[in-house]
């Protein structure tokens, strides 16, 4: 986050690459389908996924080497079978068109492979080539590699098998658009619809409806998968000719095709969805490089601290003042107060010490939001977690502060559902550009939203049935659902 207004965006029109080739993946630190509710329906009955899977012979060319690592090889040959028998039903239905197999094969790449793998506007691919995606689909010889030396051995061993399985998946997803015929579009909607088929097949393995078998575990892994694999923060944004946009579209296109199938996806390139993606430029000439400090050392003495305790609690208090009293709802902006990581807790009736640890929670009691000292300090430090993690529960506490206002209802898991689309609200609220007559200047730096989407799936359920913070699918849903419908649409869109 920063705390001066960004320029305005500017989006450009990007074509496939002459020879067909998708950039591939690059990892980063930085309800049509059947049975799709599986994993949203707290009274379906659990999946239970193998744990082991014997190679399937002649789905993947591993070379003379042959297959090198028991703890994927099978479990790669079988997704990828289920992913063509998917496409084999799904592409009839949503194209009236026959499907047509993979004709060039998938290839494992390693340096010391001799045999040969079909080039991609070249005579050959070389490993080389490969290992710069590490997987990519090209529509010259209709054939996907991907890196089994390093690339998908490193994935593996980071998201485990089923992330992996979904970033492959979307890898299948453009040899799809070749049969769709898709024609040229801009590079980010290929990438976004991709995306969504990744999500399509996601679904249809949560429901067991395949040879793959989804749990809660591996959908959640699906969805960090996405955030994995998003564009680096200070990429060119979605005018690149190599975009594949920001962890909070990718996943947002995942969730489409989770819940609407092969058939909302194919509506992509026709819907103003490129209106709808959410581009931040990185600003070079950020001092913080858009990552605010929790607690500002050197304050300027005119301009006060530059820091997420200041800019924040201003912001959020200017945003939910202003609508209180537009709405006529008496409303008390809420305090900041420090604790630490050791205790003591704060006291606050009906809350006890576990509630406060390792978190940022609001008393009624006071109309106090309390903050972890040390454990907020590391949050906002780490680069894989950043300002807008600490800023994510922040809001959500201030947003605990609304629901009391408002004298909400609400209960147990749609409470912090709610709490996470006022949140998002609020997040729409400052993305750039913003009006220069603004009070409050803060707005979002690029890759502000996705450490908000992380801190999400973090703070969820590991199981859709506990319903108490929510699944990692509902809570990015609420959240998205907020940033980009607001607070009217929050009021009705969370049960």
């Amino acid at each position: 986050m920063r705390a001066r207004p960004l320029a305005l965006v500017f989006v450009a029109t990007v074509l496939l690459a002459a020879c067909g080739r998708d950039a591939g993946v690059t990892a980063t630190a930085s309800r049509e389908t059947p049975g799709a509710p599986a994993t949203t329906d707290a009274t379906a009955p659990p999946v239970t996924p193998p744990t082991e899977y014997d190679v399937i012979d002649g789905v993947v060319d591993f070379g003379e080497k042959g297959p090198q690592h028991p703890e994927y090889d099978g479990f790669l040959t079988h997704a990828f079978n289920d992913i063509e028998a998917f496409w084999a039903d799904e592409f009839p239905a949503t194209y009236d068109s026959p499907w047509t197999p993979l004709a060039g094969g998938i290839y494992a790449a390693y340096p010391s492979r001799t045999s040969p793998i079909p080039g991609c506007g070249t005579s050959e691919s070389t490993y080389e080539d490969v290992q710069r995606g590490t997987a990519f689909y090209c529509s010259e010889g209709d054939f996907m590699a991907y890196d089994d030396a390093q690339g998908l051995p490193d994935l593996v061993q980071q998201l485990g098998r089923d992330a992996v399985a979904v970033v492959l998946a979307h890898e299948f997803g453009h040899a799809v658009q070749s049969r769709a015929d898709a024609g040229p579009q801009p590079g980010v909607l290929l990438e976004q619809q991709a995306d969504c088929f990744a999500g399509a097949w996601a679904a249809h393995a949560a429901a067991g409806a395949g040879d793959i078998r989804f749990d809660d575990a591996a959908v959640r892994a699906g969805l960090t998968a996405m955030i994995y694999v998003r564009d680096p923060v200070e990429a060119g944004g979605i005018a690149a000719p190599d975009a594949h946009g920001t962890g909070f579209d990718r996943v947002g296109a995942f969730q489409d095709g989770f819940e609407g199938g092969a058939r909302r996806c194919s509506t992509f390139f026709n819907d103003g969805r490129l209106d709808t993606l959410v581009n931040i430029p990185f600003d070079y000439g950020d001092v913080n490089a858009g990552n605010l400090p929790m607690i500002d050392s050197a304050p300027d003495p005119t301009k006060g601290p530059n820091d997420i305790v200041t800019l924040i609690p201003q912001s959020l208090s200017a945003y939910w003042t202003e609508l209180a009293t537009a709405n006529k709802v008496p409303f008390t902006a809420p305090t900041l107060k420090p604790f630490s990581t050791d205790g003591p807790y704060p006291d606050c009736s009906g809350l006890t010490d576990p509630v406060f640890q390792r978190n940022i929670v609001f008393c009624p009691d006071d109309n106090t939001i309390y903050w972890d000292r040390e454990y907020s300090v590391k949050l906002a430090a780490d680069p894989l977690s950043g300002d807008m993690a600490v800023g994510y529960l922040i809001s959500n506490a201030y947003s605990e502060a609304i629901q009391y206002a408002l004298r909400s209802t609400r209960t147990g898991e749609s409470r912090v559902l709610f709490d996470d689309c006022l949140t998002g609200s609020w997040v729409g609220y400052i993305v750039p550009p913003i009006p220069e007559s603004r009070a409050d200047q803060l707005v979002l730096s690029a890759g502000d939203l996705d450490e908000a989407v992380t801190t999400a799936i973090d703070r969820s359920d590991e199981h859709t049935d506990t319903n108490v913070l929510g699944s990692a699918f509902e809570k990015v849903d609420a959240f998205r659902t907020g940033v980009l419908g607001g607070l009217n649409v929050c009021r009705t869109a969370i049960p």
